[in-house]
Parts: C-alpha cells; structure tokens; sequence
C-alpha cells in the first residue's frame, strides 16, 4: 500500500510557493513559512533570555562580592578584565601578544646560529686596537730551529706588517709597487670601517638574542604557573629576568 502512495505523490503536481509581486519587488523577498518560522523562534528565544535576566535583576543581592571583581572592571555596559602592569619593554609586550613561545624560541635559534657564523667569520679584534686576541702557531722540527726562526721569513711579508691579521701582503706585491703608501692606507680605512660595521651587526643581534631569551623565559613562566600545585613567588618579574617560583614537592606514585 506504502508504495502505491508513493507512487500516487510522485505523479502528483509540484505547487511551487508565489513569489514577490512585480510592484512590490523594493520591499524584498516575500516571507514564506518557513521564514517565519525561524523569525518567530529567534524572538522567543530573546524574549525568554530577557525574561531570565529581569528575574535574576530582581533577586540580584546588593552586598554580592567576588574576587573576579578585583581584577574586572564595568565600563560601557561590558565587564572588562582590568590590565595588569608588567614590568615589560614596549617591544617585549608587542611581541608576547603576538607569537607564541614556540616561534619565540624558533627566532631565537636563529639568532644564535646567525651570531655563531659571525664569531667564527670575525677574528674577534678590538675594534679600537690593532694587537689581535687569537695566536698563530708554528711547528718547527727541533730546538735550534726554534731559536733562529724568522716570522717575516716564514710568512714572506715585511717584519713591519707582522703586527696585522689579516690585509698582510707579500714581498713579491710589494716589489710589484702594487700597494703604494695611499693606496695601503686606503685600503686599511675600508677593512676598518667594514670590520666595525660587523662588529655592530654582531652587537645588535646579540642583544636581541638576549631579548628574546628574556621573553621566552617569562612565556614559559606564565605557562607553568597554569600548572597545579602550592608556589611560593622567590622574585618579582623584572624587565631582564622572568618572576621565579618555588613549587612545593610533590612526591610522585
């Protein structure tokens, strides 16, 4: 029987729902059921919620407190969460309300590496001095080659020259007059400039390495601190050093 009803209804004639008429086309689609349906759900839903709220107005105890009144505040009608003041640099706060630790601790690693290539490029000079830091070896094959050894000879420069670690040139240029009085004077002026400029760049990034330890380290703290468990606070945040806590041990089964 089922099926001959269905049959019955597939044959059956579509009645499609009229449509907007043709002069009232400025008003908008015409309601169907269907959106009213929904419309009238809406608004007795918000009429009820409304309801709730007058009813919870009227019981509401004047004398009520909460510790989530300490740190909230009413402003415009809206509750807000009062902003705590920390001890952080204007870039410090931009970029913890921006990334997270894990990129934090990404451009950090980057910054490490990038300071590890500079080291080892530099020679590691006093920008203001000429005497180098680093030692340079030689071997020799016994003891009284030791005592005559020459330096100058060894390295084939000029003994005038053997104060310098790097732009050291040899006797065959100098006897080719290839590096005059001004031109080597130049020439020493460039690789000083260029070397100071290294040394700045070395400078700048190691003091953002530090940073961005500073904020990854107060990152984390925040991050721990949603742990259970009793902390006593050792020390304060301060904007060099995250806030240190002592947690109370736990033995573990």
């Amino acid at each position: 029987m089922s099926s001959y009803t269905k049959a019955q209804k597939a044959a059956q004639r579509v009645h499609k729902e009229r449509s907007q008429l043709q002069n009232r086309k400025s008003l908008g689609l015409l309601e169907k059921k269907k959106d009213y349906k929904l419309r009238a759900r809406d608004y007795n839903v918000k009429k009820a919620k409304i309801k709730q709220l007058r009813q919870k107005a009227l019981e509401r105890n004047p004398d009520e407190f909460y510790y989530r009144m300490i740190s909230s505040k009413f402003e415009d009608g809206v509750t807000k969460r009062r902003e705590e003041d920390e001890p952080l640099t204007p870039a410090q706060k931009k970029l913890m309300d921006s990334q997270d630790i894990r990129y934090v601790t990404y451009k950090r690693n980057i910054e490490t590496k990038k300071i590890e290539k500079m080291k080892s490029s530099l020679h590691l000079l006093d920008a203001s001095t000429s005497s180098p830091m680093n030692k340079h070896t030689f071997f020799v094959e016994s003891t009284n080659e030791a005592k005559d050894f020459d330096v100058a000879k060894r390295l084939d420069t000029h003994p005038s020259l053997l104060h310098r670690a790097f732009n050291r040139p040899k006797l065959i240029d100098l006897r080719k007059e290839q590096y005059t009085a001004n031109n080597e004077e130049y020439q020493t002026q460039i690789l000083e400039r260029a070397k100071q400029e290294r040394y700045d760049e070395l400078v700048q990034r190691m003091k953002r390495e530090k940073q961005l330890g500073v904020v990854g380290a107060k990152m984390q703290t925040k991050i721990n601190l949603k742990d259970k468990g009793r902390k006593v606070l050792l020390q304060g945040e301060t904007e060099s050093s995250p806030a240190v806590y002592k947690w109370r041990y736990k033995r573990k089964r």
